[in-house]
């Protein structure tokens, strides 16, 4: 990575450039944790790159977190990866809701987990006037193409909602959620 920056940190800054006023993110992060949003977004991160779905730009300037949902099941690295997202992020008298919150978002995705799962996807300011997007979004296309997986993701924003719908996705279900807000849940089947 460039100036000594690792991958991680790299991707870590776009998140929380990116999401800091996202209605989701702040949903589920702890406004009382100083660094809440930077454990979520390491929490994304480790959980990403162990199923190959962290995707940097070639200007290192715009992230997507998308890999293969059903791609391995969790392991003692990924339970130890949400007992710190816990303790540095939630807090424990917030993990009844955001586990609630989990429940429902799950139970509205396909059961066999054959997509895949766009779960970030943020760019830097410098990011936001150069193709950077543009290139992960043709990578997660292609990708999808390739596998022949249809690409699934919420949004609470509904700017990106009109994003994402002028992309070619679909919105196949909306849930207003117990703590304000509108969650758009999509899907886009592979097409080139």
């Amino acid at each position: 990575m460039n100036n000594g920056t690792s991958q991680k940190e790299k991707v870590t800054a776009i998140i929380e450039e990116s999401f800091h006023n996202n209605p989701s993110v702040v949903s589920v992060i702890n406004p009382k944790k100083k660094n809440s949003l930077r454990a979520l977004a390491h929490y994304a991160y480790e959980t990403a790159k162990t199923r190959n779905g962290v995707l940097l730009s070639s200007n290192q300037e715009a992230v997507a977190i998308c890999y293969p949902y059903n791609f391995k099941k969790e392991g003692i690295q990924d339970i130890w990866y949400q007992v710190l997202l816990v303790f540095n992020c939630i807090g424990l008298s917030r993990v009844s809701d955001v586990l609630k919150r989990e429940a429902y978002v799950k139970k509205m995705r396909p059961k066999d987990g054959r997509f895949l799962y766009f779960w970030f996807f943020g760019a830097t300011n410098i990011g936001k006037k150069t193709t950077a997007a543009l290139e992960l979004k043709e990578q997660i296309f292609n990708w999808s193409f390739r596998d022949d997986l249809p690409i699934y993701l919420e949004t609470s924003v509904p700017r990106n909602k009109r994003v994402y719908e002028y992309f070619g996705f679909e919105t196949y279900h909306e849930w207003n959620q117990p703590n304000g807000g509108t969650l758009f849940f999509m899907r886009r089947n592979p097409q080139k």
